[in-house]
């Protein structure tokens, strides 16, 4: 039998919910006690801000993606190849409720930049340790290719066609490989 979700786990998923279907700003402790069913003071216990619940909001979204990342690395590549590909499959998945979420996070990241500092400082530990050869310069070319599909998609910019969009997706994930695999042959040969 699967244990009742905590509190804190309904609250996270409550707020989802609503900033999915209204935005960031119409998240209130008085709305998301009524829709998580917790109450305002077991709320405020979590989340003494509102500040504090949208960073929990954030970083419990950064660890699902984390966890879609890991579940989508194939396991017949160097490390970074790897990664990099669970990025690309993870960034080119479409998923409209995640899409409704960030679009409803975007007015309070940007009423409070420091918001955004998690997603700063991801960035930083992923890329912040790498040399920038040419390999990472190639590679990092297919992470940005991933973000800006996402991004552009997100705002509903445009919308490929499926079956390019998937031949772009395919391109992509070949290139990471070939790109990758070149720099693991360089250093075989040099051994």
């Amino acid at each position: 039998m699967a244990r009742p979700p905590l509190a804190k786990e309904k609250i996270l998923a409550a707020a989802r919910r609503i900033v999915e279907q209204d935005g960031a700003g119409r998240l209130t402790f008085d709305e998301l006690a009524r829709v998580s069913g917790v109450t305002r003071g077991g709320i405020t216990y979590h989340f003494p801000t509102k500040e504090d619940l949208l960073r929990g909001l954030l970083e419990s979204d950064f660890a699902q993606w984390e966890e879609s990342e890991t579940a989508r690395m194939p396991t017949d590549c160097d490390p970074d190849t790897a990664r990099l590909l669970g990025f690309i499959r993870t960034y080119t998945s479409r998923d409209d409720s995640h899409r409704r979420f960030l679009c409803g996070m975007l007015s309070a990241a940007t009423l409070d930049p420091s918001l955004m500092d998690p997603c700063r400082q991801e960035l930083q530990e992923r890329l912040g340790r790498k040399q920038w050869t040419e390999r990472d310069l190639r590679l990092h070319i297919l992470h940005l290719a991933a973000e800006g599909l996402m991004w552009q998609e997100l705002f509903q910019m445009f919308s490929m066609p499926a079956p390019a969009r998937a031949r772009l997706t395919a391109l992509m994930e070949r290139l990471a490989r070939e790109w990758g695999e070149e720099q693991t042959r360089r250093i075989a040969k040099e051994a």
